[in-house]
This record gives structure tokens, sequence and C-alpha cells, in this order.
């Protein structure tokens, strides 16, 4: 088994990291030089990221010894990437997805095959190809790059979240930049570090698409790529982020009406519209999708087949079970519930199988306390008062449930529900961090009004 890790390749290592965080050292210190905490925050947060990058492949090359997709999928893309050097033609059209089982044997010679039987397996060697070429077919070197190549779209995305929430910018870091099982599973060389932040960069596009109406080619052009991107590894989640989109959509064209009667009057034309739009999209995506994806009752159907293998003898001690039920929609309403309570909140402490796990355990539990705090503390009516004073609180609840439901209901097994809800919980942290903390302002407010 060939190693990373040998002479040549740790100064290298050494050499990346130094022009690497040399430079973020400098932007941030003339891009930021009136801000301490977003300077302080730039710096950290990189770091943090490329430690945990560089940790995730430490772990699974020397303690799970290399039994692990990632090194699959690095291999791969660096065949891949080889053949940019040795038949460029045929690199460029499988890197744009243009070769098919027909077509193949047109390209000449090949270093690499691609897996037409997996759609979502070859799009993670596309994908992650040009980082093989940049970090020199080195595994540590590609999640170096990689990571920087994110980290830059990840901090864009945590500006602008800055610019639309009215709450403390310490929340949205730790929910956008320092979460740890959603930095960790988004900072290895495997899909979820593509869709998580791929996921966002969709969602950042749709807002300032259609609620700050900015039609230009740039936020296009950012729709449909990340938007690909999704949709070509995980496509529930690029369904769950136009649902929960259009019915957030919906409820800020309802609140833009005053007047409290003329609001009723206008409720059923708004959701009507909304609605159709949002199943004709969905229609559409899974139409383009197909397969396993392609309606409602293939997915139904995938998720009954995949939550019952992953619940068999060989997966023991890292399984877990919500019941049977038929795949269809009332066999799934049976079971909703505890398909929702596994997606959002478990793994629970007392579950948990191994670090990973119980990092996730950890972050679940804190996640509980909160939820318990808002509901008991706060009260379900000051809830629906915060979520009607800001409807992206409706989006990040509704994203939160449609994906905690789906994993629930398709997957019976920790290792793989740990990855699987990485997408949801920034957003879900930060509502329950934005309810508190207005909650807090609210209280706060009242006694200062009281001892004028």
């Amino acid at each position: 088994m060939e190693s990373y890790l040998k002479g040549i390749d740790l100064v290298l290592l050494f050499l990346y990291l130094t022009i690497f965080l040399s430079a973020v050292f400098a932007f941030s210190t003339i891009r930021f030089h009136d801000d301490p905490f977003d300077r302080r925050n730039f710096r950290l947060a990189y770091v943090y990221k490329i430690l945990v990058g560089i940790f995730f492949g430490l772990l699974y090359d020397f303690y799970y010894q290399r039994e692990a997709d990632t090194f699959f999928y690095f291999e791969n893309a660096r065949y891949l990437g080889e053949m940019l050097f040795s038949n460029s033609n045929a690199y460029w059209r499988m890197f744009f997805n243009m070769v098919t089982p027909e077509n193949i044997y047109e390209l000449g010679t090949l270093t690499y095959y691609p897996r037409f039987y997996d759609p979502a397996m070859y799009a993670t060697h596309r994908f992650l190809s040009p980082f093989t070429i940049l970090g020199l077919k080195n595994y540590y070197l590609t999640t170096l790059c990689l990571n920087t190549f994110l980290f830059v779209i990840n901090w864009k995305i945590y500006r602008f979240f800055c610019s639309i929430l009215d709450t403390n910018r310490l929340y949205i870091a730790l929910a956008f930049l320092f979460f740890p099982s959603a930095t960790f599973w988004s900072s290895g060389l495997v899909k979820d570090s593509f869709t998580f932040t791929f996921s966002l960069l969709f969602f950042v596009n749709f807002y300032r698409l259609f609620f700050h109406k900015r039609f230009t080619f740039a936020i296009l052009f950012q729709i449909y790529l990340s938007g690909y991107i999704v949709l070509a590894l995980k496509p529930y989640i690029l369904f769950a982020l136009v649902i929960s989109g259009f019915v957030w959509l919906g409820f800020a064209n309802l609140y833009r009406v005053r007047n409290k009667v003329l609001r009723v009057l206008v409720l059923p034309i708004t959701f009507i519209t909304v609605g159709f739009i949002a199943l004709y999209a969905l229609n559409s995506l899974m139409s383009v999708v197909g397969g396993a994806y392609g309606d409602l009752d293939a997915m139904l159907n995938k998720a009954v087949a995949a939550q019952r293998d992953l619940k068999q003898e060989y997966y023991q001690g890292v399984s877990f079970d919500i019941g049977d039920y038929d795949p269809t929609i009332e066999g799934a309403l049976s079971v909703m519930p505890a398909a929702l309570l596994a997606g959002v909140y478990r793994p629970f402490i007392f579950e948990a199988r191994s670090l990973v796990m119980l990092l996730s355990g950890l972050e679940n539990f804190i996640l509980l306390v909160l939820s318990l705090y808002i509901f008991i503390k706060i009260g379900i009516v000051r809830f629906f008062r915060a979520l009607g004073k800001n409807h992206f609180l409706i989006f990040a609840f509704i994203y939160t449930i449609s994906i905690a439901i789906g994993i629930g209901l398709s997957t019976s097994n920790f290792g793989a529900l740990v990855r699987f809800k990485i997408p949801f919980l920034p957003f879900f942290l930060l509502a329950l961090l934005y309810i508190i903390d207005d909650y807090r302002n609210q209280k706060n407010a009242a006694l200062y009004d009281l001892k004028k």
C-alpha cells in the first residue's frame, strides 16, 4: 500500500501550507483591517477546516487502514486527472459528462473508465479530478487544495448570512464555519464536501434571485452550477432546498400584505401559486435524475430497501430501527415521528460506538437541550411569533424537517446518519440560537423599559 506521507510528500505539504497560510493571513490583514472579529474568524476558520481535513485523512488512513470510500474516490479521480496530460480530449469529455457507453471506444487509450452504473460515484471522480492535479496526485495535498477552494465559498456564505440576519455574528460563525461534525464530514475527499458547500451556495443565490430580484448572469450561473453538483451527487438535498425555498417565498410574500383580513384572503391564492411552481420544479428535477429519484414511489421503494438493508445483522452495533413500513405514503406516515426524531437528534450519546459517533451524540444532545429550552422556557406562542418576524426561520425548520424525515426513513445505520444530516445542521442550530437570542433581547428591552 503506497504511502501518501513519504519524505517528498511531507516537504510539499509543508510548502503548500506555508504558501496558503501566508496568503490567508496577508489577505485577512488587508481585507479586515478594521474588523478584528472577522479577521480572527477568517484565520481560525481556515486553519480549523484545513486541520480537520488532514485529520479526516489521517483517521481513515491509519486507524481504519484505508477501508473507506475517500481513498477509492481519490485513486479514481487521480487516474482521471492523469488523462489531462495523456489524453486531454478524453479528460474534458469525461469531465463535462459527454461520454457514454456507446462512444467511449472513440477516445483511444484510457487510464480511467467511467462508472456508468453509478452516476454519483462517477460525478465525484469528475469533481475531484482537478484537485488531484493541483495536489500533485497526493491525497493530503489534494485535501489541502480542495478545502482551500471550499473555504473561500463557505466564507462568502458566512458573510452573506451576516448581511441578512440581525443576530450575533458569533452564532452564524458557529453554525457555518465551526460546527464540528459538519466541518468533519465536509472536509474529506468525499461527496459530502461538495454537497454541503454547494447546497449552501444554491441557497444564497436562490435568495438573491427571488428575494433581491437580482437576475444577473453570475447568480443564474451559480444556481445552475450548485444545483447541478448537488443533483449529481445527492438529489434529495436539492429537492428539500426547492420545496423549503418556495414555501419560504410564499410566506415572505404573504406577510408583505399588511392588512390581516386581506392577508387571509390572499393566503390560498399565494400558496396555490407557490405550490404549483414548487411541484413543477420538483417534478422537473425528478425527471432529470430519473431512476430511484424519478418519482415519489421510486424514492419510497429505495428508502425501504436501504432501511431494511442497513439494519441487517452485519451492521449490528451501529444500526437502529424505527420500525418496518410499506413503501407507500400511508406506510411512511406511520413511522414519520420516529424518523424525524432519528434524523434530528440521533445518535444519542449512549448510542455512540466510535469517536465520530460520540462527537455527533454530543452535538445532538446540545441541539435537544436548546430545543427543549425553546419549547419549555420560551413557549410555543413566542416560537411562532419568531417565525412570523423572520421568515428565514420558516425555511430553516422546513428544510431541517424534510431532510431529517427523508434520512430517518431511508437510513438505519448511525454511521450513514451522521453524514447525511450535515446539510441541515447549520440552519437548525442557527435557527435555535436566533430564537433564543431574540427572546433574551426582548426580555432585556422589557426590563430596561420597566427601569425607565
